[in-house]
């Protein structure tokens, strides 16, 4: 299976004390959250219904501190304290048979493949990926984490991207433009009291 999950103990804890962290900050902190590694190169994170959240183990080499991934973290949390799974599911109402699967326990490979590659498929619009940013900033700050690391994130991604693209692709399929949500991060940023210069996203070329 494409999309099989790692076993890394010590990588896996990391997540979860991270997330953990972060939801109990979110609107939902009453889920069963779940925070695991996908074994495939691409630099991704997914989440899905319940507050089941996937790392891809490439984004676990590529982000360069506990802050960045937060940054990646706090973004699909976002995605589930804001529900956005339900808005995009509800179009696609043959998944809710799929959603009910996940109530029972821990997923399997299948059923994360299965999800993924809905979600690839579908993504979130552009207006639920700009709010799971700025939510993100929200739950960071709130878990007294540096929410200005997803700025740094956000630029190496965009440089790294332009080097090698297929690594990226998955990402960048379902996400708006890097600059587009640099500013609007900035913006978030700024109104949390941060310290950020006036044109982030014109920085790295």
């Amino acid at each position: 299976n494409r999309y099989g999950l790692a076993r890394d103990p010590a990588q896996t804890r990391r997540l979860t004390e991270i997330g953990r962290r972060l939801a109990s900050v979110s609107s939902r902190r009453d889920l069963p959250w779940r925070f695991r590694i996908l074994a495939v190169r691409e630099v991704n994170a997914i989440s899905l219904p319940g507050g089941f959240i996937y790392v891809t183990r490439g984004m676990l080499d590529f982000v360069a501190s506990d802050d960045e991934l937060t940054f990646v973290l706090a973004h699909e949390v976002a995605h589930v304290d804001q529900r956005h799974h339900v808005q995009l599911l509800e179009q696609h109402f043959f998944f809710a048979i799929v959603i009910s699967l996940l109530f029972g326990g821990d997923t399997t490979a299948a059923q994360v493949a299965d999800f993924v590659g809905f979600l690839l498929t579908r993504g979130f619009s552009r207006g639920l990926e700009f709010e799971a940013d700025r939510v993100g900033v929200v739950l960071a700050h709130r878990g007294r984490f540096r929410a200005d690391a997803g700025l740094r994130f956000m630029q190496r991604l965009r440089v790294a991207e332009g080097r090698d693209p297929s690594q990226f692709e998955v990402l960048f399929r379902t996400h708006p433009g890097l600059p587009d949500r640099i500013t609007r991060v900035a913006e978030e940023l700024r109104r949390l009291g941060y310290q950020v210069w006036k044109r982030p996203e014109a920085l790295i070329a």
